[in-house]
Parts: C-alpha cells; sequence; structure tokens
C-alpha cells in the first residue's frame, strides 16, 4: 500500500468534524489499493469528476461507498487539493469496496455552474445509478459524509435510487429552512456569511481567476480570504440591509459567475414557501427505502436536524429494514471543534460503527448491525472547577430515552431579574415565591447581546462556538437571568430541551431569545443549549407569520434543542432570557416591516410575565435512571 498523504482537505477553516469521518474508516486495517479519475455523466450531460479507489489485486465487483462534496479544494491551499490521495477513501478501498470522492457540480475538476442545495437531489440520483453501473461495483451503492455533504445524500434519498443501499449522514439537518439558513425564522447570519467565505464563494473566487488565466491565484486568493475573515465581525455582519451586503454577488472583470449568488436566494425567501419545500426532507421519510446511520453532535449546528431525521425514519422510513437499520451517534461538538471553553476529552461511542453499518448493508455480512441500540450517547459530565470536563456512553432503543420524565422550572422574581445580580430565580412550584412582577428589558438593534458560544459554524477562530463561560454577558441590563438552587443530586438532562415563555412586546415583531446554562460552583455559567424564535413566527416556521399586537401577551414556545448533559450536584440550573445574539443571528429590526431587504430599526420595550396566568417556564427532560459511573 502506498503511503497514506496528508489529508487533502487539511485546513482550520472548514468544519473539523469532517476529520472525524476519516478516523471511522481508518480505525480499520485497510489492504493495498489503486486510484484512477473518471467523469460521471449526470442527465444533461454535464460531467462530475470521481475519484474511484479500488482494492488492488482484488477481483471486482465491489460494494461501492459515494461521497459526493464540494470540499475537495479548500480556497486556503489549493495545492493540497485532492487527487487520489484521500485517506478516507484508501482506507475504505482496503477494506474491499469501491470507494468513490466526487466533486459536485461547479466544485473543482467538475463541470457545470453550482446552484448550492437545489443541484443535489437530481446529480445524487444519476451519479448513485452511474456508480452502480459500473464493471467495478456490484450494483449496490451506500453514500457517507458530513454537513453540506450529508445533504447530497437526503437529496436523492428521497427520489428513492433503485441501487442505493444504505446511507451515513453526519452534522447534517433535516429542513433546510428551518434549522439551516433561518433558525425559527431569524436568519443565520453568522453562519451564512462564514460558510459561504471559506467554502463555496472561495471555490468560486478561485475558478473566476483560473477561467481569466489570472497569475497568482493561491496569492490573490489568501488575500480576498484574509480581507472578509478580518471583516466577518464588523462590517460584513452589520451591513443593512442584509441584502445589500455585496461580496457574494461581486462578479470579478473577465469572469462569468458571481461569486455564491445563491446565499441572496436565501435571503429572498425569509419563509417557507416552494423555494424551501422542494428541498425538505421531513415530508419524504416514507420515500426513503434504506437505513440511515445518523450521527451528530449536541454543539452541532445541525443537531435539531439530526436528530429529527432519526427520529422520523425510525417510524416513517419506506421499508422495515430501513427502520429496524437507522441509527443514532451523538458525540460532543460536531461543527463547534475544539473552540469551546469547557473541553469533554474524547468520544465514547464506537468508531467501528460506521464500518460495520456498511458491511451489513452493502456486503451483506450478517454481523448483528440492525440489533444494535438504535441510540448511542456521549452524555456530557462538567468540572465543578476549572474547564476539563469528560462524557460517558448510554445505549438505548430510542431518543428521548425510555422513562423520561419532564420537569417543569418556574421563572418567577420580585421585577428585577435583569443581570445575574438580580432576582430571577427558578422554582418547582410556581407559588413557592412571589411571581406576579413582571420582568422588563429594552432591545436595542444597535446594541445587541453579543454571541458567546454556542451551536455555530463555520470559522470557530473568528467566533469561537460550544461551550463558553457566559458571566460576562449575564451583566448585561438586557438579559433576564432566572437561577435555581444548588442542586441537591446529580441531573441526567437527556433529551429535548423546550421554554414556555409568556411576553408582551411594545413592537409588531421582534424576537425573544432563551439560553440553557449550568453554573459551576468555581462561578463558571458554561452555555448548553440556546435558541431564537421570531414573534411573528411564533405557530411554527413553517406556517403563514402573523405579527404581534403590541402590549398584547403571547406565549412562545422555543424548541432550544436536544442535549445529554449532567447537572452535577451543588451545580445550579440557570435560563437567560433577551432578544438577541448577535452576530450568530440577524437583529429583528422591531419594526415589523422586512428584516432581511430594510435597514429602519428600533427599540423594542419588552416584558416578561411569570405570574398564575402566564406560567413561563422551562421544561427539562430528566432521565432518573441515568448516573456518572
Amino acid at each position: 500500500m502506498s503511503r497514506l498523504e496528508p489529508k487533502p482537505w487539511s485546513n482550520p477553516h472548514l468544519p473539523r468534524a469532517l476529520a472525524a469521518l476519516a478516523a471511522l474508516a481508518l480505525a480499520a486495517p485497510a489492504g493495498a489499493q489503486t486510484c484512477h479519475l473518471e467523469w460521471a455523466t449526470m442527465r444533461d450531460g454535464v460531467q462530475l469528476a470521481t475519484e474511484v479507489y479500488l482494492p488492488d489485486g482484488a477481483s471486482g465487483p465491489f460494494p461501492t461507498i459515494l461521497q459526493r462534496t464540494p470540499y475537495n479544494r479548500s480556497p486556503a491551499n489549493i495545492a493540497a487539493a485532492s487527487a487520489c490521495l484521500n485517506p478516507t477513501f484508501r482506507a475504505w478501498a482496503g477494506r474491499g469496496y469501491a470507494a468513490l470522492n466526487q466533486d459536485v457540480r461547479g466544485r473543482f475538476r467538475s463541470q457545470g455552474t453550482m446552484n448550492a442545495m437545489q443541484q443535489e437531489a437530481l446529480d445524487g440520483y444519476d451519479a448513485i445509478e452511474w456508480a452502480a453501473a459500473q464493471p467495478w461495483s456490484t450494483g449496490k451503492v451506500g453514500t457517507l459524509g458530513g454537513s453540506y455533504v450529508g445533504l447530497t445524500q437526503w437529496q436523492p434519498g428521497k427520489l428513492a435510487p433503485p441501487h442505493l443501499a444504505a446511507i451515513a449522514p453526519s452534522i447534517t439537518a433535516s429542513d433546510y429552512h428551518d434549522h439551516w439558513t433561518y433558525v425559527n425564522g431569524v436568519f443565520d447570519l453568522y453562519f451564512g456569511l462564514s460558510w459561504m467565505l471559506v467554502t463555496f464563494a472561495g471555490e468560486q473566487y478561485v475558478r473566476n481567476l483560473e477561467a481569466m488565466g489570472a497569475p497568482d491565484v493561491q496569492a490573490q486568493t489568501t488575500a480576498w480570504l484574509t480581507t472578509g475573515t478580518s471583516k466577518l465581525l464588523g462590517e460584513w455582519a452589520h451591513t443593512l440591509p442584509l441584502t445589500s451586503f455585496p461580496e457574494y454577488g461581486i462578479t470579478a472583470p473577465g469572469a462569468s459567475h458571481q461569486l455564491a449568488p445563491y446565499y441572496y436566494d436565501w435571503l429572498a425567501h425569509p419563509t417557507y414557501d416552494d423555494f424551501w419545500a422542494r428541498l425538505d426532507v421531513e415530508p419524504h421519510y416514507q420515500d426513503v427505502k434504506v437505513p440511515a446511520l445518523n450521527s451528530g453532535a449536541w454543539y452541532d449546528i445541525f443537531q435539531v436536524g439530526t436528530v429529527r431525521n432519526f427520529r422520523h425514519m425510525r417510524a416513517e422510513a419506506g421499508t422495515a429494514d430501513a427502520r429496524a437499520g437507522t441509527k443514532l451517534v451523538m458525540n460532543c461538538c460536531g461543527h463547534a471543534g475544539a473552540s469551546g471553553l469547557i473541553q469533554w476529552g474524547p468520544a465514547r461511542t464506537d468508531p467501528a460503527l460506521t464500518v460495520r453499518f456498511f458491511d451489513r448493508y452493502l456486503k451483506g455480512l450478517d454481523n448483528g448491525f440492525e440489533r444494535e441500540p438504535a441510540v448511542h450517547l456521549d452524555v456530557l459530565v462538567p468540572p465543578d472547577t476549572g474547564t476539563a470536563g469528560t462524557s460517558f456512553l448510554v445505549t438505548a432503543d430510542a431518543f428521548p430515552l425510555p422513562g423520561t420524565e419532564y420537569q417543569e422550572l418556574f421563572l418567577t422574581s420580585r421585577g428585577h431579574a435583569n443581570t445575574r445580580n438580580g432576582d430571577g430565580a427558578l422554582v418547582a412550584t410556581p407559588g413557592k415565591a412571589a411571581n406576579g412582577n413582571p420582568d422588563r428589558f429594552t432591545y436595542d438593534p444597535a446594541d445587541p447581546v453579543p454571541t458567546v458560544g454556542g451551536n455555530m459554524c463555520c470559522n470557530t477562530v473568528v467566533l469561537p462556538a460550544a461551550a463558553h463561560d457566559q458571566s460576562a454577558v449575564e451583566l448585561r441590563d438586557d438579559v433576564l437571568v432566572y437561577t435555581g438552587e444548588p442542586l441537591e443530586a446529580d441531573l441526567a438532562v437527556i433529551g429535548p430541551v423546550a421554554v414556555k415563555l409568556w411576553a408582551k412586546t411594545s413592537a409588531t415583531d421582534t424576537d425573544f431569545t432563551a439560553k440553557l446554562v449550568d453554573v459551576h460552583p468555581d462561578g463558571i455559567a458554561h452555555n448548553v443549549l440556546d435558541r431564537i424564535v421570531r414573534a411573528r413566527f411564533r405557530y411554527g416556521s413553517k406556517l403563514p407569520p402573523t405579527l404581534v399586537e403590541p402590549g398584547k401577551p403571547y406565549e412562545y414556545a422555543i424548541d432550544l434543542g436536544n442535549t445529554a448533559t449532567i447537572f452535577r450536584r451543588g451545580h445550579r440550573v440557570r435560563l437567560e432570557i433577551s432578544s438577541s445574539n448577535f452576530p450568530h443571528f440577524a437583529r429583528n429590526l422591531n419594526t415589523g416591516a422586512s428584516n432581511e431587504a430594510t435597514s429602519e430599526m428600533q427599540r423594542a420595550n419588552q416584558t416578561i410575565l411569570h405570574d398564575g396566568a402566564h406560567r413561563s417556564r422551562l421544561v427539562l427532560p430528566v432521565a432518573p435512571g441515568v448516573h456518572v459511573p
């Protein structure tokens, strides 16, 4: 076997979690392999470059694993582009597979113009059927990969290609309007800006320079990336209207392609409409006929969709084998990488699961994979002091875990919950403390609450993600803080967390944010989950938006996402309520007009209610049988 070369996609700005996919394959022994380039022809004649890795010295045909990716060339390091040197696919070929690494349409070596997301259903279908028809293939094709490369699996999966046998999507979503581009109606600003910069827009920048025959392509690209990175948190994030941001619509002199025109398509469709419905996986689980190994992470930007894909596939997939073979594997951090203040140590889940999955469904080995527990979870255990946490493994047959109990903690105060020095509290019984006085704060879009950690992507060097100390944020007067008493015993919170918030506003539209926090005995207060909801989407992001009546109370159901964490004895449960988390999420300008196409802003006076008629509360999924080993 020839020597494995460095990872061709090594780039600190790309999702670090993609490295885990290589580790899954490399955990198993591999034999010798060969690689050559072939061209897969799509139905419209466009040809996609495909690296074909085959076992050396073995007679085929072979079961086939396909990755369809836009990431085979990093704009930050053009010279390190993939050239039959990908260690993941060498390892798969060494295990007896035909392993394919394909550039999607309009990226790196492939022909055509990229139309992000929209192109992947038909191209994916054609690529799977092309692979199955090749002489080196048995006709059984599986797919793998993470993030956008998970999208390139779900999109053709909805169309049920006849030769697709299994999919292994990692750190990816289910609904590309909600919890991908928008979150409960709010544009995921930092994700959109940073993802495009270091990936699609950057790659198109390279392609434009190459098409013009420009000298020093790497030097020019590096300069463009450096400038963009320096502007991310300042000029770029603060640009209003959002649609006036110019950079991704630029066409260089002599070039024929804008850098990322689809960025503006996303902003042009802030509501769930036909544009998003064409992409949505959630109405189509019954059309997916093959098992899905879903891998995700608690601090990953797409963790909500990862869990939705698992739960609905187990219940609704189009065949019994697909339902039985679908699994969920959750670790710590995903796209957030190791950028958090709190570190959780090595993952406890089994890295060989992916190998066993494909051996079962592509090779037909009776290895018992379908009888494995359906759920494999890393449960996070924070420290009492310092920043070194740990984790332990829990397996089960469902998520949330069987026997989960839902514990309600009610918001209460004497009307002064502003900052962590205020009188906000969380209590198990709503009448335990005086709770009739509402809490108030003013949300000013010109001075939003800054983002400190969370489930983010894609440049976590500029804006770190995952678990960070929230103590400084909690000193702002526009952040309400509700804290429970020190816990007398460990509390295992595993499953979906929700906030039921009664609020009124002086505006016709505004946002409300909620953040679940673990307060350590040494004073560190790390974020566990956070989400946002736009008032006009209070009934759900797939329903038509409706403005609110100023001064009228409404109940906002904020799905914070999923977690598996232990609130240790002596720690305290905390909930933060505010109206912004910037630049993670675009600011609501509070006017009721378009938040994407306008720039006028005004302040909103917010009131949080927690009296007898308005039971604002935090709902925690508690697994009573789970304990730290």
